[in-house]
């Protein structure tokens, strides 16, 4: 690590740590943090202090939905439905995506937290519309504001102005997880750097890597031009690179040539293939550049000599680790408020509430399929039974099928299930609703 040059160091005598996603990273404490988009797995944006501005973007949506047709569902309006939500204060929104009502969905949740808007964004498909809402309504009764040098101790996500605790179960599901945070030195505003997450490809290929496409770039500039200016580009660093625990980096340290209308720039790269299914080991592209004026690489002169350019670039990212965690997520049933009856949660995600719950749909069984589940446990899958064959029949055996469902649930605690003669009355159904105001 080249050492820092006299007018380096005092911009590295305070320095702060950052929190983005599971991860954590050293900066200059004067350094200005600009996040990107988090999907975590869906897309969560905190607006301080923005619940007007939160609730005008709920209605908006909703006239935009209602003044659009489906066209190949006899023009009905492109709006499903508006559910009203408690906990905290908000609506989930539902429309198709698009006028062809074909496919995907749209939902988006919109929420109060304090004086705080939140705004939760996705987009599946038809069949996994019941699931995205459950997984919406989770997101917002965890996220937690946050504070912009607080370091959470559990296990979970750091986004702009909050933090998102895991569900339990999380190790054995890893998410989607994809985030953006980019740095900004006030005393070199010429200098960007920028980190993006993403999971790990498991179909992981040659050509994705850094190596590989610094090559092919190579060869396709000669292929355009052997005296093209970008051929004589320099590199100082170019190979492997190991930070902390992400071992299966690649890095190219380089310095652009200077041009007649562009300047010298630096532009230095980490690209980290990380380990499919561990999401303490995602993908990871790290990237600083010099000579950066209006989102332009070489619009100016680059403020860094290359020995000082190395040097923020090892100081900094030689940071980057995992964020350490002590405290695990609350396994009491009892802990928090009780959900309301009526609450959605699909086979496979964590039971959110102790209690007696029921398919949200026809099971085939005479109970109507009920169960009761802890708070923590996987909702199971929906077992029904099926028509036996002959020889099942000879054998006095009932064949059953498992299948995937969405469970609601109807009582909470230990107490006695509630009869249930009719599942699809006791389900209800779901009417489009007047629009609430957030900030009651």
């Amino acid at each position: 690590m080249i050492a820092l040059s006299p007018r380096l160091q005092p911009m590295f005598e305070k320095t702060k740590t950052v929190c983005f996603g599971r991860f954590i990273v050293e900066v200059p404490a004067s350094t200005t943090v600009a996040w990107g988009g988090a999907d975590i797995p869906l897309g969560v944006n905190v607006y301080p202090k923005g619940i007007e501005e939160v609730t005008a973007s709920a209605q908006k949506f909703i006239n935009e939905l209602k003044s659009e047709k489906a066209i190949y569902l006899n023009d009905i309006p492109l709006l499903i439905s508006v559910e009203d939500f408690s906990e905290p204060l908000g609506q989930i929104v539902t429309g198709y995506d698009g006028f062809e009502a074909i496919g995907t969905l749209k939902i988006n949740g919109y929420f109060k937290l304090n004086d705080d808007g939140i705004i939760v964004d996705s987009r599946p498909l038809q069949d996994d519309r019941e699931s995205t809402t459950a997984l919406i309504k989770s997101i917002a009764r965890r996220l937690r504001l946050r504070a912009e040098n607080e370091i959470p101790t559990e296990p979970g996500n750091c986004i702009e102005h909050a933090f998102l605790p895991d569900e339990l179960g999380l190790q054995k599901e890893p998410p989607a997880e994809l985030l953006s945070i980019g740095f900004r030195l006030k005393e070199f505003p010429d200098v960007h750097l920028s980190i993006q997450i993403r999971p790990s490809n498991p179909h992981y290929s040659e050509s994705d890597s850094l190596e590989w496409q610094l090559e092919r770039l190579e060869k396709d500039l000669k292929a355009e031009n052997p005296n093209h200016p970008m051929l004589k580009t320099f590199y100082f660093r170019r190979g492997p690179r190991q930070i902390n625990d992400w071992v299966n980096g690649f890095e190219g340290l380089s310095r652009s040539p200077e041009q007649s209308t562009v300047h010298s720039f630096h532009d230095f790269a980490i690209a980290f293939r990380g380990v499919a299914g561990d999401y303490l080991k995602p993908f990871a592209d790290i990237r600083m550049q010099t000579g950066v004026a209006a989102n332009a690489m070489g619009a100016t002169k680059a403020s860094l000599t290359d020995e000082e350019a190395i040097a923020v670039w090892d100081k900094i990212t030689s940071t980057i680790r995992v964020r350490p965690t002590s405290a695990t997520p609350v396994k009491s049933a009892d802990a928090g408020p009780r959900l309301p009856l009526g609450e959605l949660a699909a086979t496979g995600r964590t039971c959110p509430q102790t209690g007696w719950w029921i398919p949200d749909e026809e099971s085939g069984t005479k109970d109507g399929g009920r169960q009761h589940i802890k708070k923590g446990e996987r909702m199971p899958h929906m077992v029904s039974q099926t028509a036996p064959s002959l020889w099942q029949k000879l054998k006095g055996e009932q064949p059953t099928h498992h299948t995937a469902t969405v469970w609601k649930l109807v009582a909470h605690g230990d107490a006695p299930a509630p009869a249930v003669t009719n599942v699809a009355a006791a389900n209800g159904s779901t009417n489009e609703q007047a629009s609430p105001d957030l900030k009651g």
